[in-house]
């Protein structure tokens, strides 16, 4: 190894890993036989330890800064203050092991699942800690939904032809980018508000089908009626129209042909937006 590419690794070291910072050079200084007095001059006001806390600093701030762009509405639910520390144990507890920044709040819905209480059974307790986890999710989706392979490149086939499908003489796909969501909160406007710099209302538990879809790189999430979440849900398993009518109507308990009639209204909305297409 270099000494260049040793003194990386030190530095980087120091950097990402957590911890009491005169704790974090003295283990990088046995690790990689270095002394950081050596290696970084003291300056009149500065001594070494302090100019690797200005990168140390640094560091955390921009991962602070890179979860605020991923997650704004859960930033505004929990307050800036609130919402640095639970990141900052995110950090702790699952350090960055990525060069892409797009996988650091991968798991950050997880880690708030998982930091709850066992049990809690009042109303205050599902909105404390349940809707903190639905709108890290719902926010995460986005950004997926933003990176997956999408339908940009693919030729609006059957564009103008919608009426095939009644008659099950075509194909409908779910597109790739699609995301489905079930949560206990309807977070839509919530996050509409925030993105829209308006404050906005916190929501009353009630359940909510989300679907969260990329069109012509424009990313667009709707609150789905429940047999139109279960019609997705069941195309994206099957890509069988049909199939999916049965499923539909079976999950909703309602005849085969009133799902039929509702999707001669809603299937063109759904090209529309690009839930789904045809082939």
């Amino acid at each position: 190894m270099s000494e260049l590419t040793t003194l990386q690794k030190w530095l980087t070291s120091i950097i990402v890993r957590p911890g009491m910072l005169d704790d974090k050079i003295r283990l990088a200084d046995e690790h990689y036989q270095v002394k950081n007095d050596k290696v970084i001059r003291p300056s009149l006001r500065l001594s070494p330890a302090q100019k690797i806390e200005i990168y140390s600093k640094g560091y955390i701030l921009r991962l602070l800064e890179c979860m605020e762009a991923e997650y704004p509405a859960l930033n505004k639910l929990l307050g800036q203050n609130l919402f640095h520390k639970f990141v900052k144990a995110y950090l702790v507890q699952l350090p960055p092991n990525s060069p892409d920044l797009y996988n650091l709040g991968e798991a950050f819905p997880a880690f708030l699942k998982a930091s709850q209480p066992q049990t809690y059974n009042s109303d205050e307790g599902v909105l404390m800690y349940d809707l903190p986890v639905n709108l890290a999710m719902f926010e995460r989706c986005i950004a997926e939904v933003s990176r997956i392979e999408g339908l940009e490149s693919r030729a609006e086939e059957g564009a103008g032809n919608e009426m095939p499908y009644l008659f099950n003489t075509t194909t409908i796909y779910t597109s790739p980018c699609l995301k489905l969501l079930t949560l206990q909160f309807p977070l839509v406007d919530f996050i509409q508000h925030v993105y829209n710099d308006l404050e906005p209302e916190v929501p009353f538990k009630q359940d909510s089908f989300i679907c969260i879809c990329r069109k012509n790189y424009r990313v667009n999430f709707h609150e789905l009626e429940v047999w139109q979440w279960h019609f997705l849900n069941a195309l994206q398993n099957k890509t069988n129209y049909m199939a999916a009518v049965i499923d539909t109507a079976n999950a909703c308990k309602v005849a085969t042909d009133t799902i039929m009639a509702d999707l001669i209204l809603w299937l063109p909305v759904a090209i529309g937006l690009g839930y789904v297409y045809l082939k």
